[in-house]
């Protein structure tokens, strides 16, 4: 009788050892999922032809952000703008929404489960830069390296090429040097704003002569909006420029 009592015994230890691991088993499966599908990747098509794999998260916060809206995604990049070991994003959004567009530039922080929103600017690219068919010779690039944010604006025409180069400080995206080219009839001006100094250095070469003579200016100078990435309008910046250089160098 105590044999069969010790057998019965032992063989509820077993079952109740098997219902406690069935018990934690979804559990495990589930966290599993869960992880899969934060770092899910989506194609999606920027440019009407270029295909492009962004997660899954990026594309929502992208979303969420123009909610309502008719809008493409032109460009997406990524890079570490910091000196975490995870990879930060950058995206071009055209605004489709009322007959006259507008394009803005989104920078998103990784941490370590999704993508945050980290700075948003609607005046960075002017129309002069927008992929229309009035605007055919225009185009833009951007792109994160050596820990900072690299936006390059092509234009063949009169407004000419812009490079901006931003970095963090202090958890805020800045303007850490800016320039120009434009080649017109008869000369070619180049611009430098170092901002740590706060000087412009301006260089106009007369392509008119065989011996192509270089003038070179520097001049003083502050952007009176700051250079907070959210505050930066390049219309504005130029027009302050251009108001200290007739006076100084025309």
């Amino acid at each position: 009788m105590k044999k069969l009592l010790s057998i019965f015994l032992f063989t509820l230890l077993l079952i109740s050892c098997k219902k406690e691991t069935t018990t934690h088993t979804p559990d495990h499966f589930t966290e599993t999922t869960v992880d899969t599908i934060s770092n899910q990747e989506v194609e999606i098509t920027v440019r009407d032809t270029v295909q492009l794999k962004i997660p899954q998260t990026l594309l929502t916060l992208i979303q969420n952000e123009f909610e309502g809206k008719k809008i493409e995604i032109l460009h997406v990049a990524f890079g570490k703008l910091d000196n975490d070991s995870l990879e930060d994003a950058v995206a071009i959004i055209q605004d489709q929404t009322n007959e006259k567009p507008s394009e803005s530039i989104l920078v998103f922080k990784k941490n370590s489960t999704n993508y945050t929103l980290m700075a948003h600017n609607r005046s960075i690219i002017t129309e002069e830069y927008f992929f229309t068919n009035a605007h055919t010779n225009s185009s833009k690039e951007i792109k994160i390296e050596q820990q900072q944010l690299k936006i390059d604006l092509y234009c063949y025409g009169p407004c000419g090429n812009t490079f901006l180069d931003f970095k963090v400080n202090n958890d805020d995206l800045v303007l850490d040097h800016f320039s120009t080219y434009d080649a017109g009839a008869g000369a070619q001006i180049e611009r430098e704003y170092l901002v740590d100094t706060n000087l412009v250095k301006i260089k106009i070469t007369n392509t008119m002569t065989e011996e192509m003579d270089v003038t070179e200016e520097e001049f003083p100078f502050t952007y009176s909006k700051g250079i907070r990435f959210i505050d930066l309008n390049t219309k504005d910046l130029f027009k302050e420029l251009g108001s200290l250089e007739s006076k100084i160098i025309l």
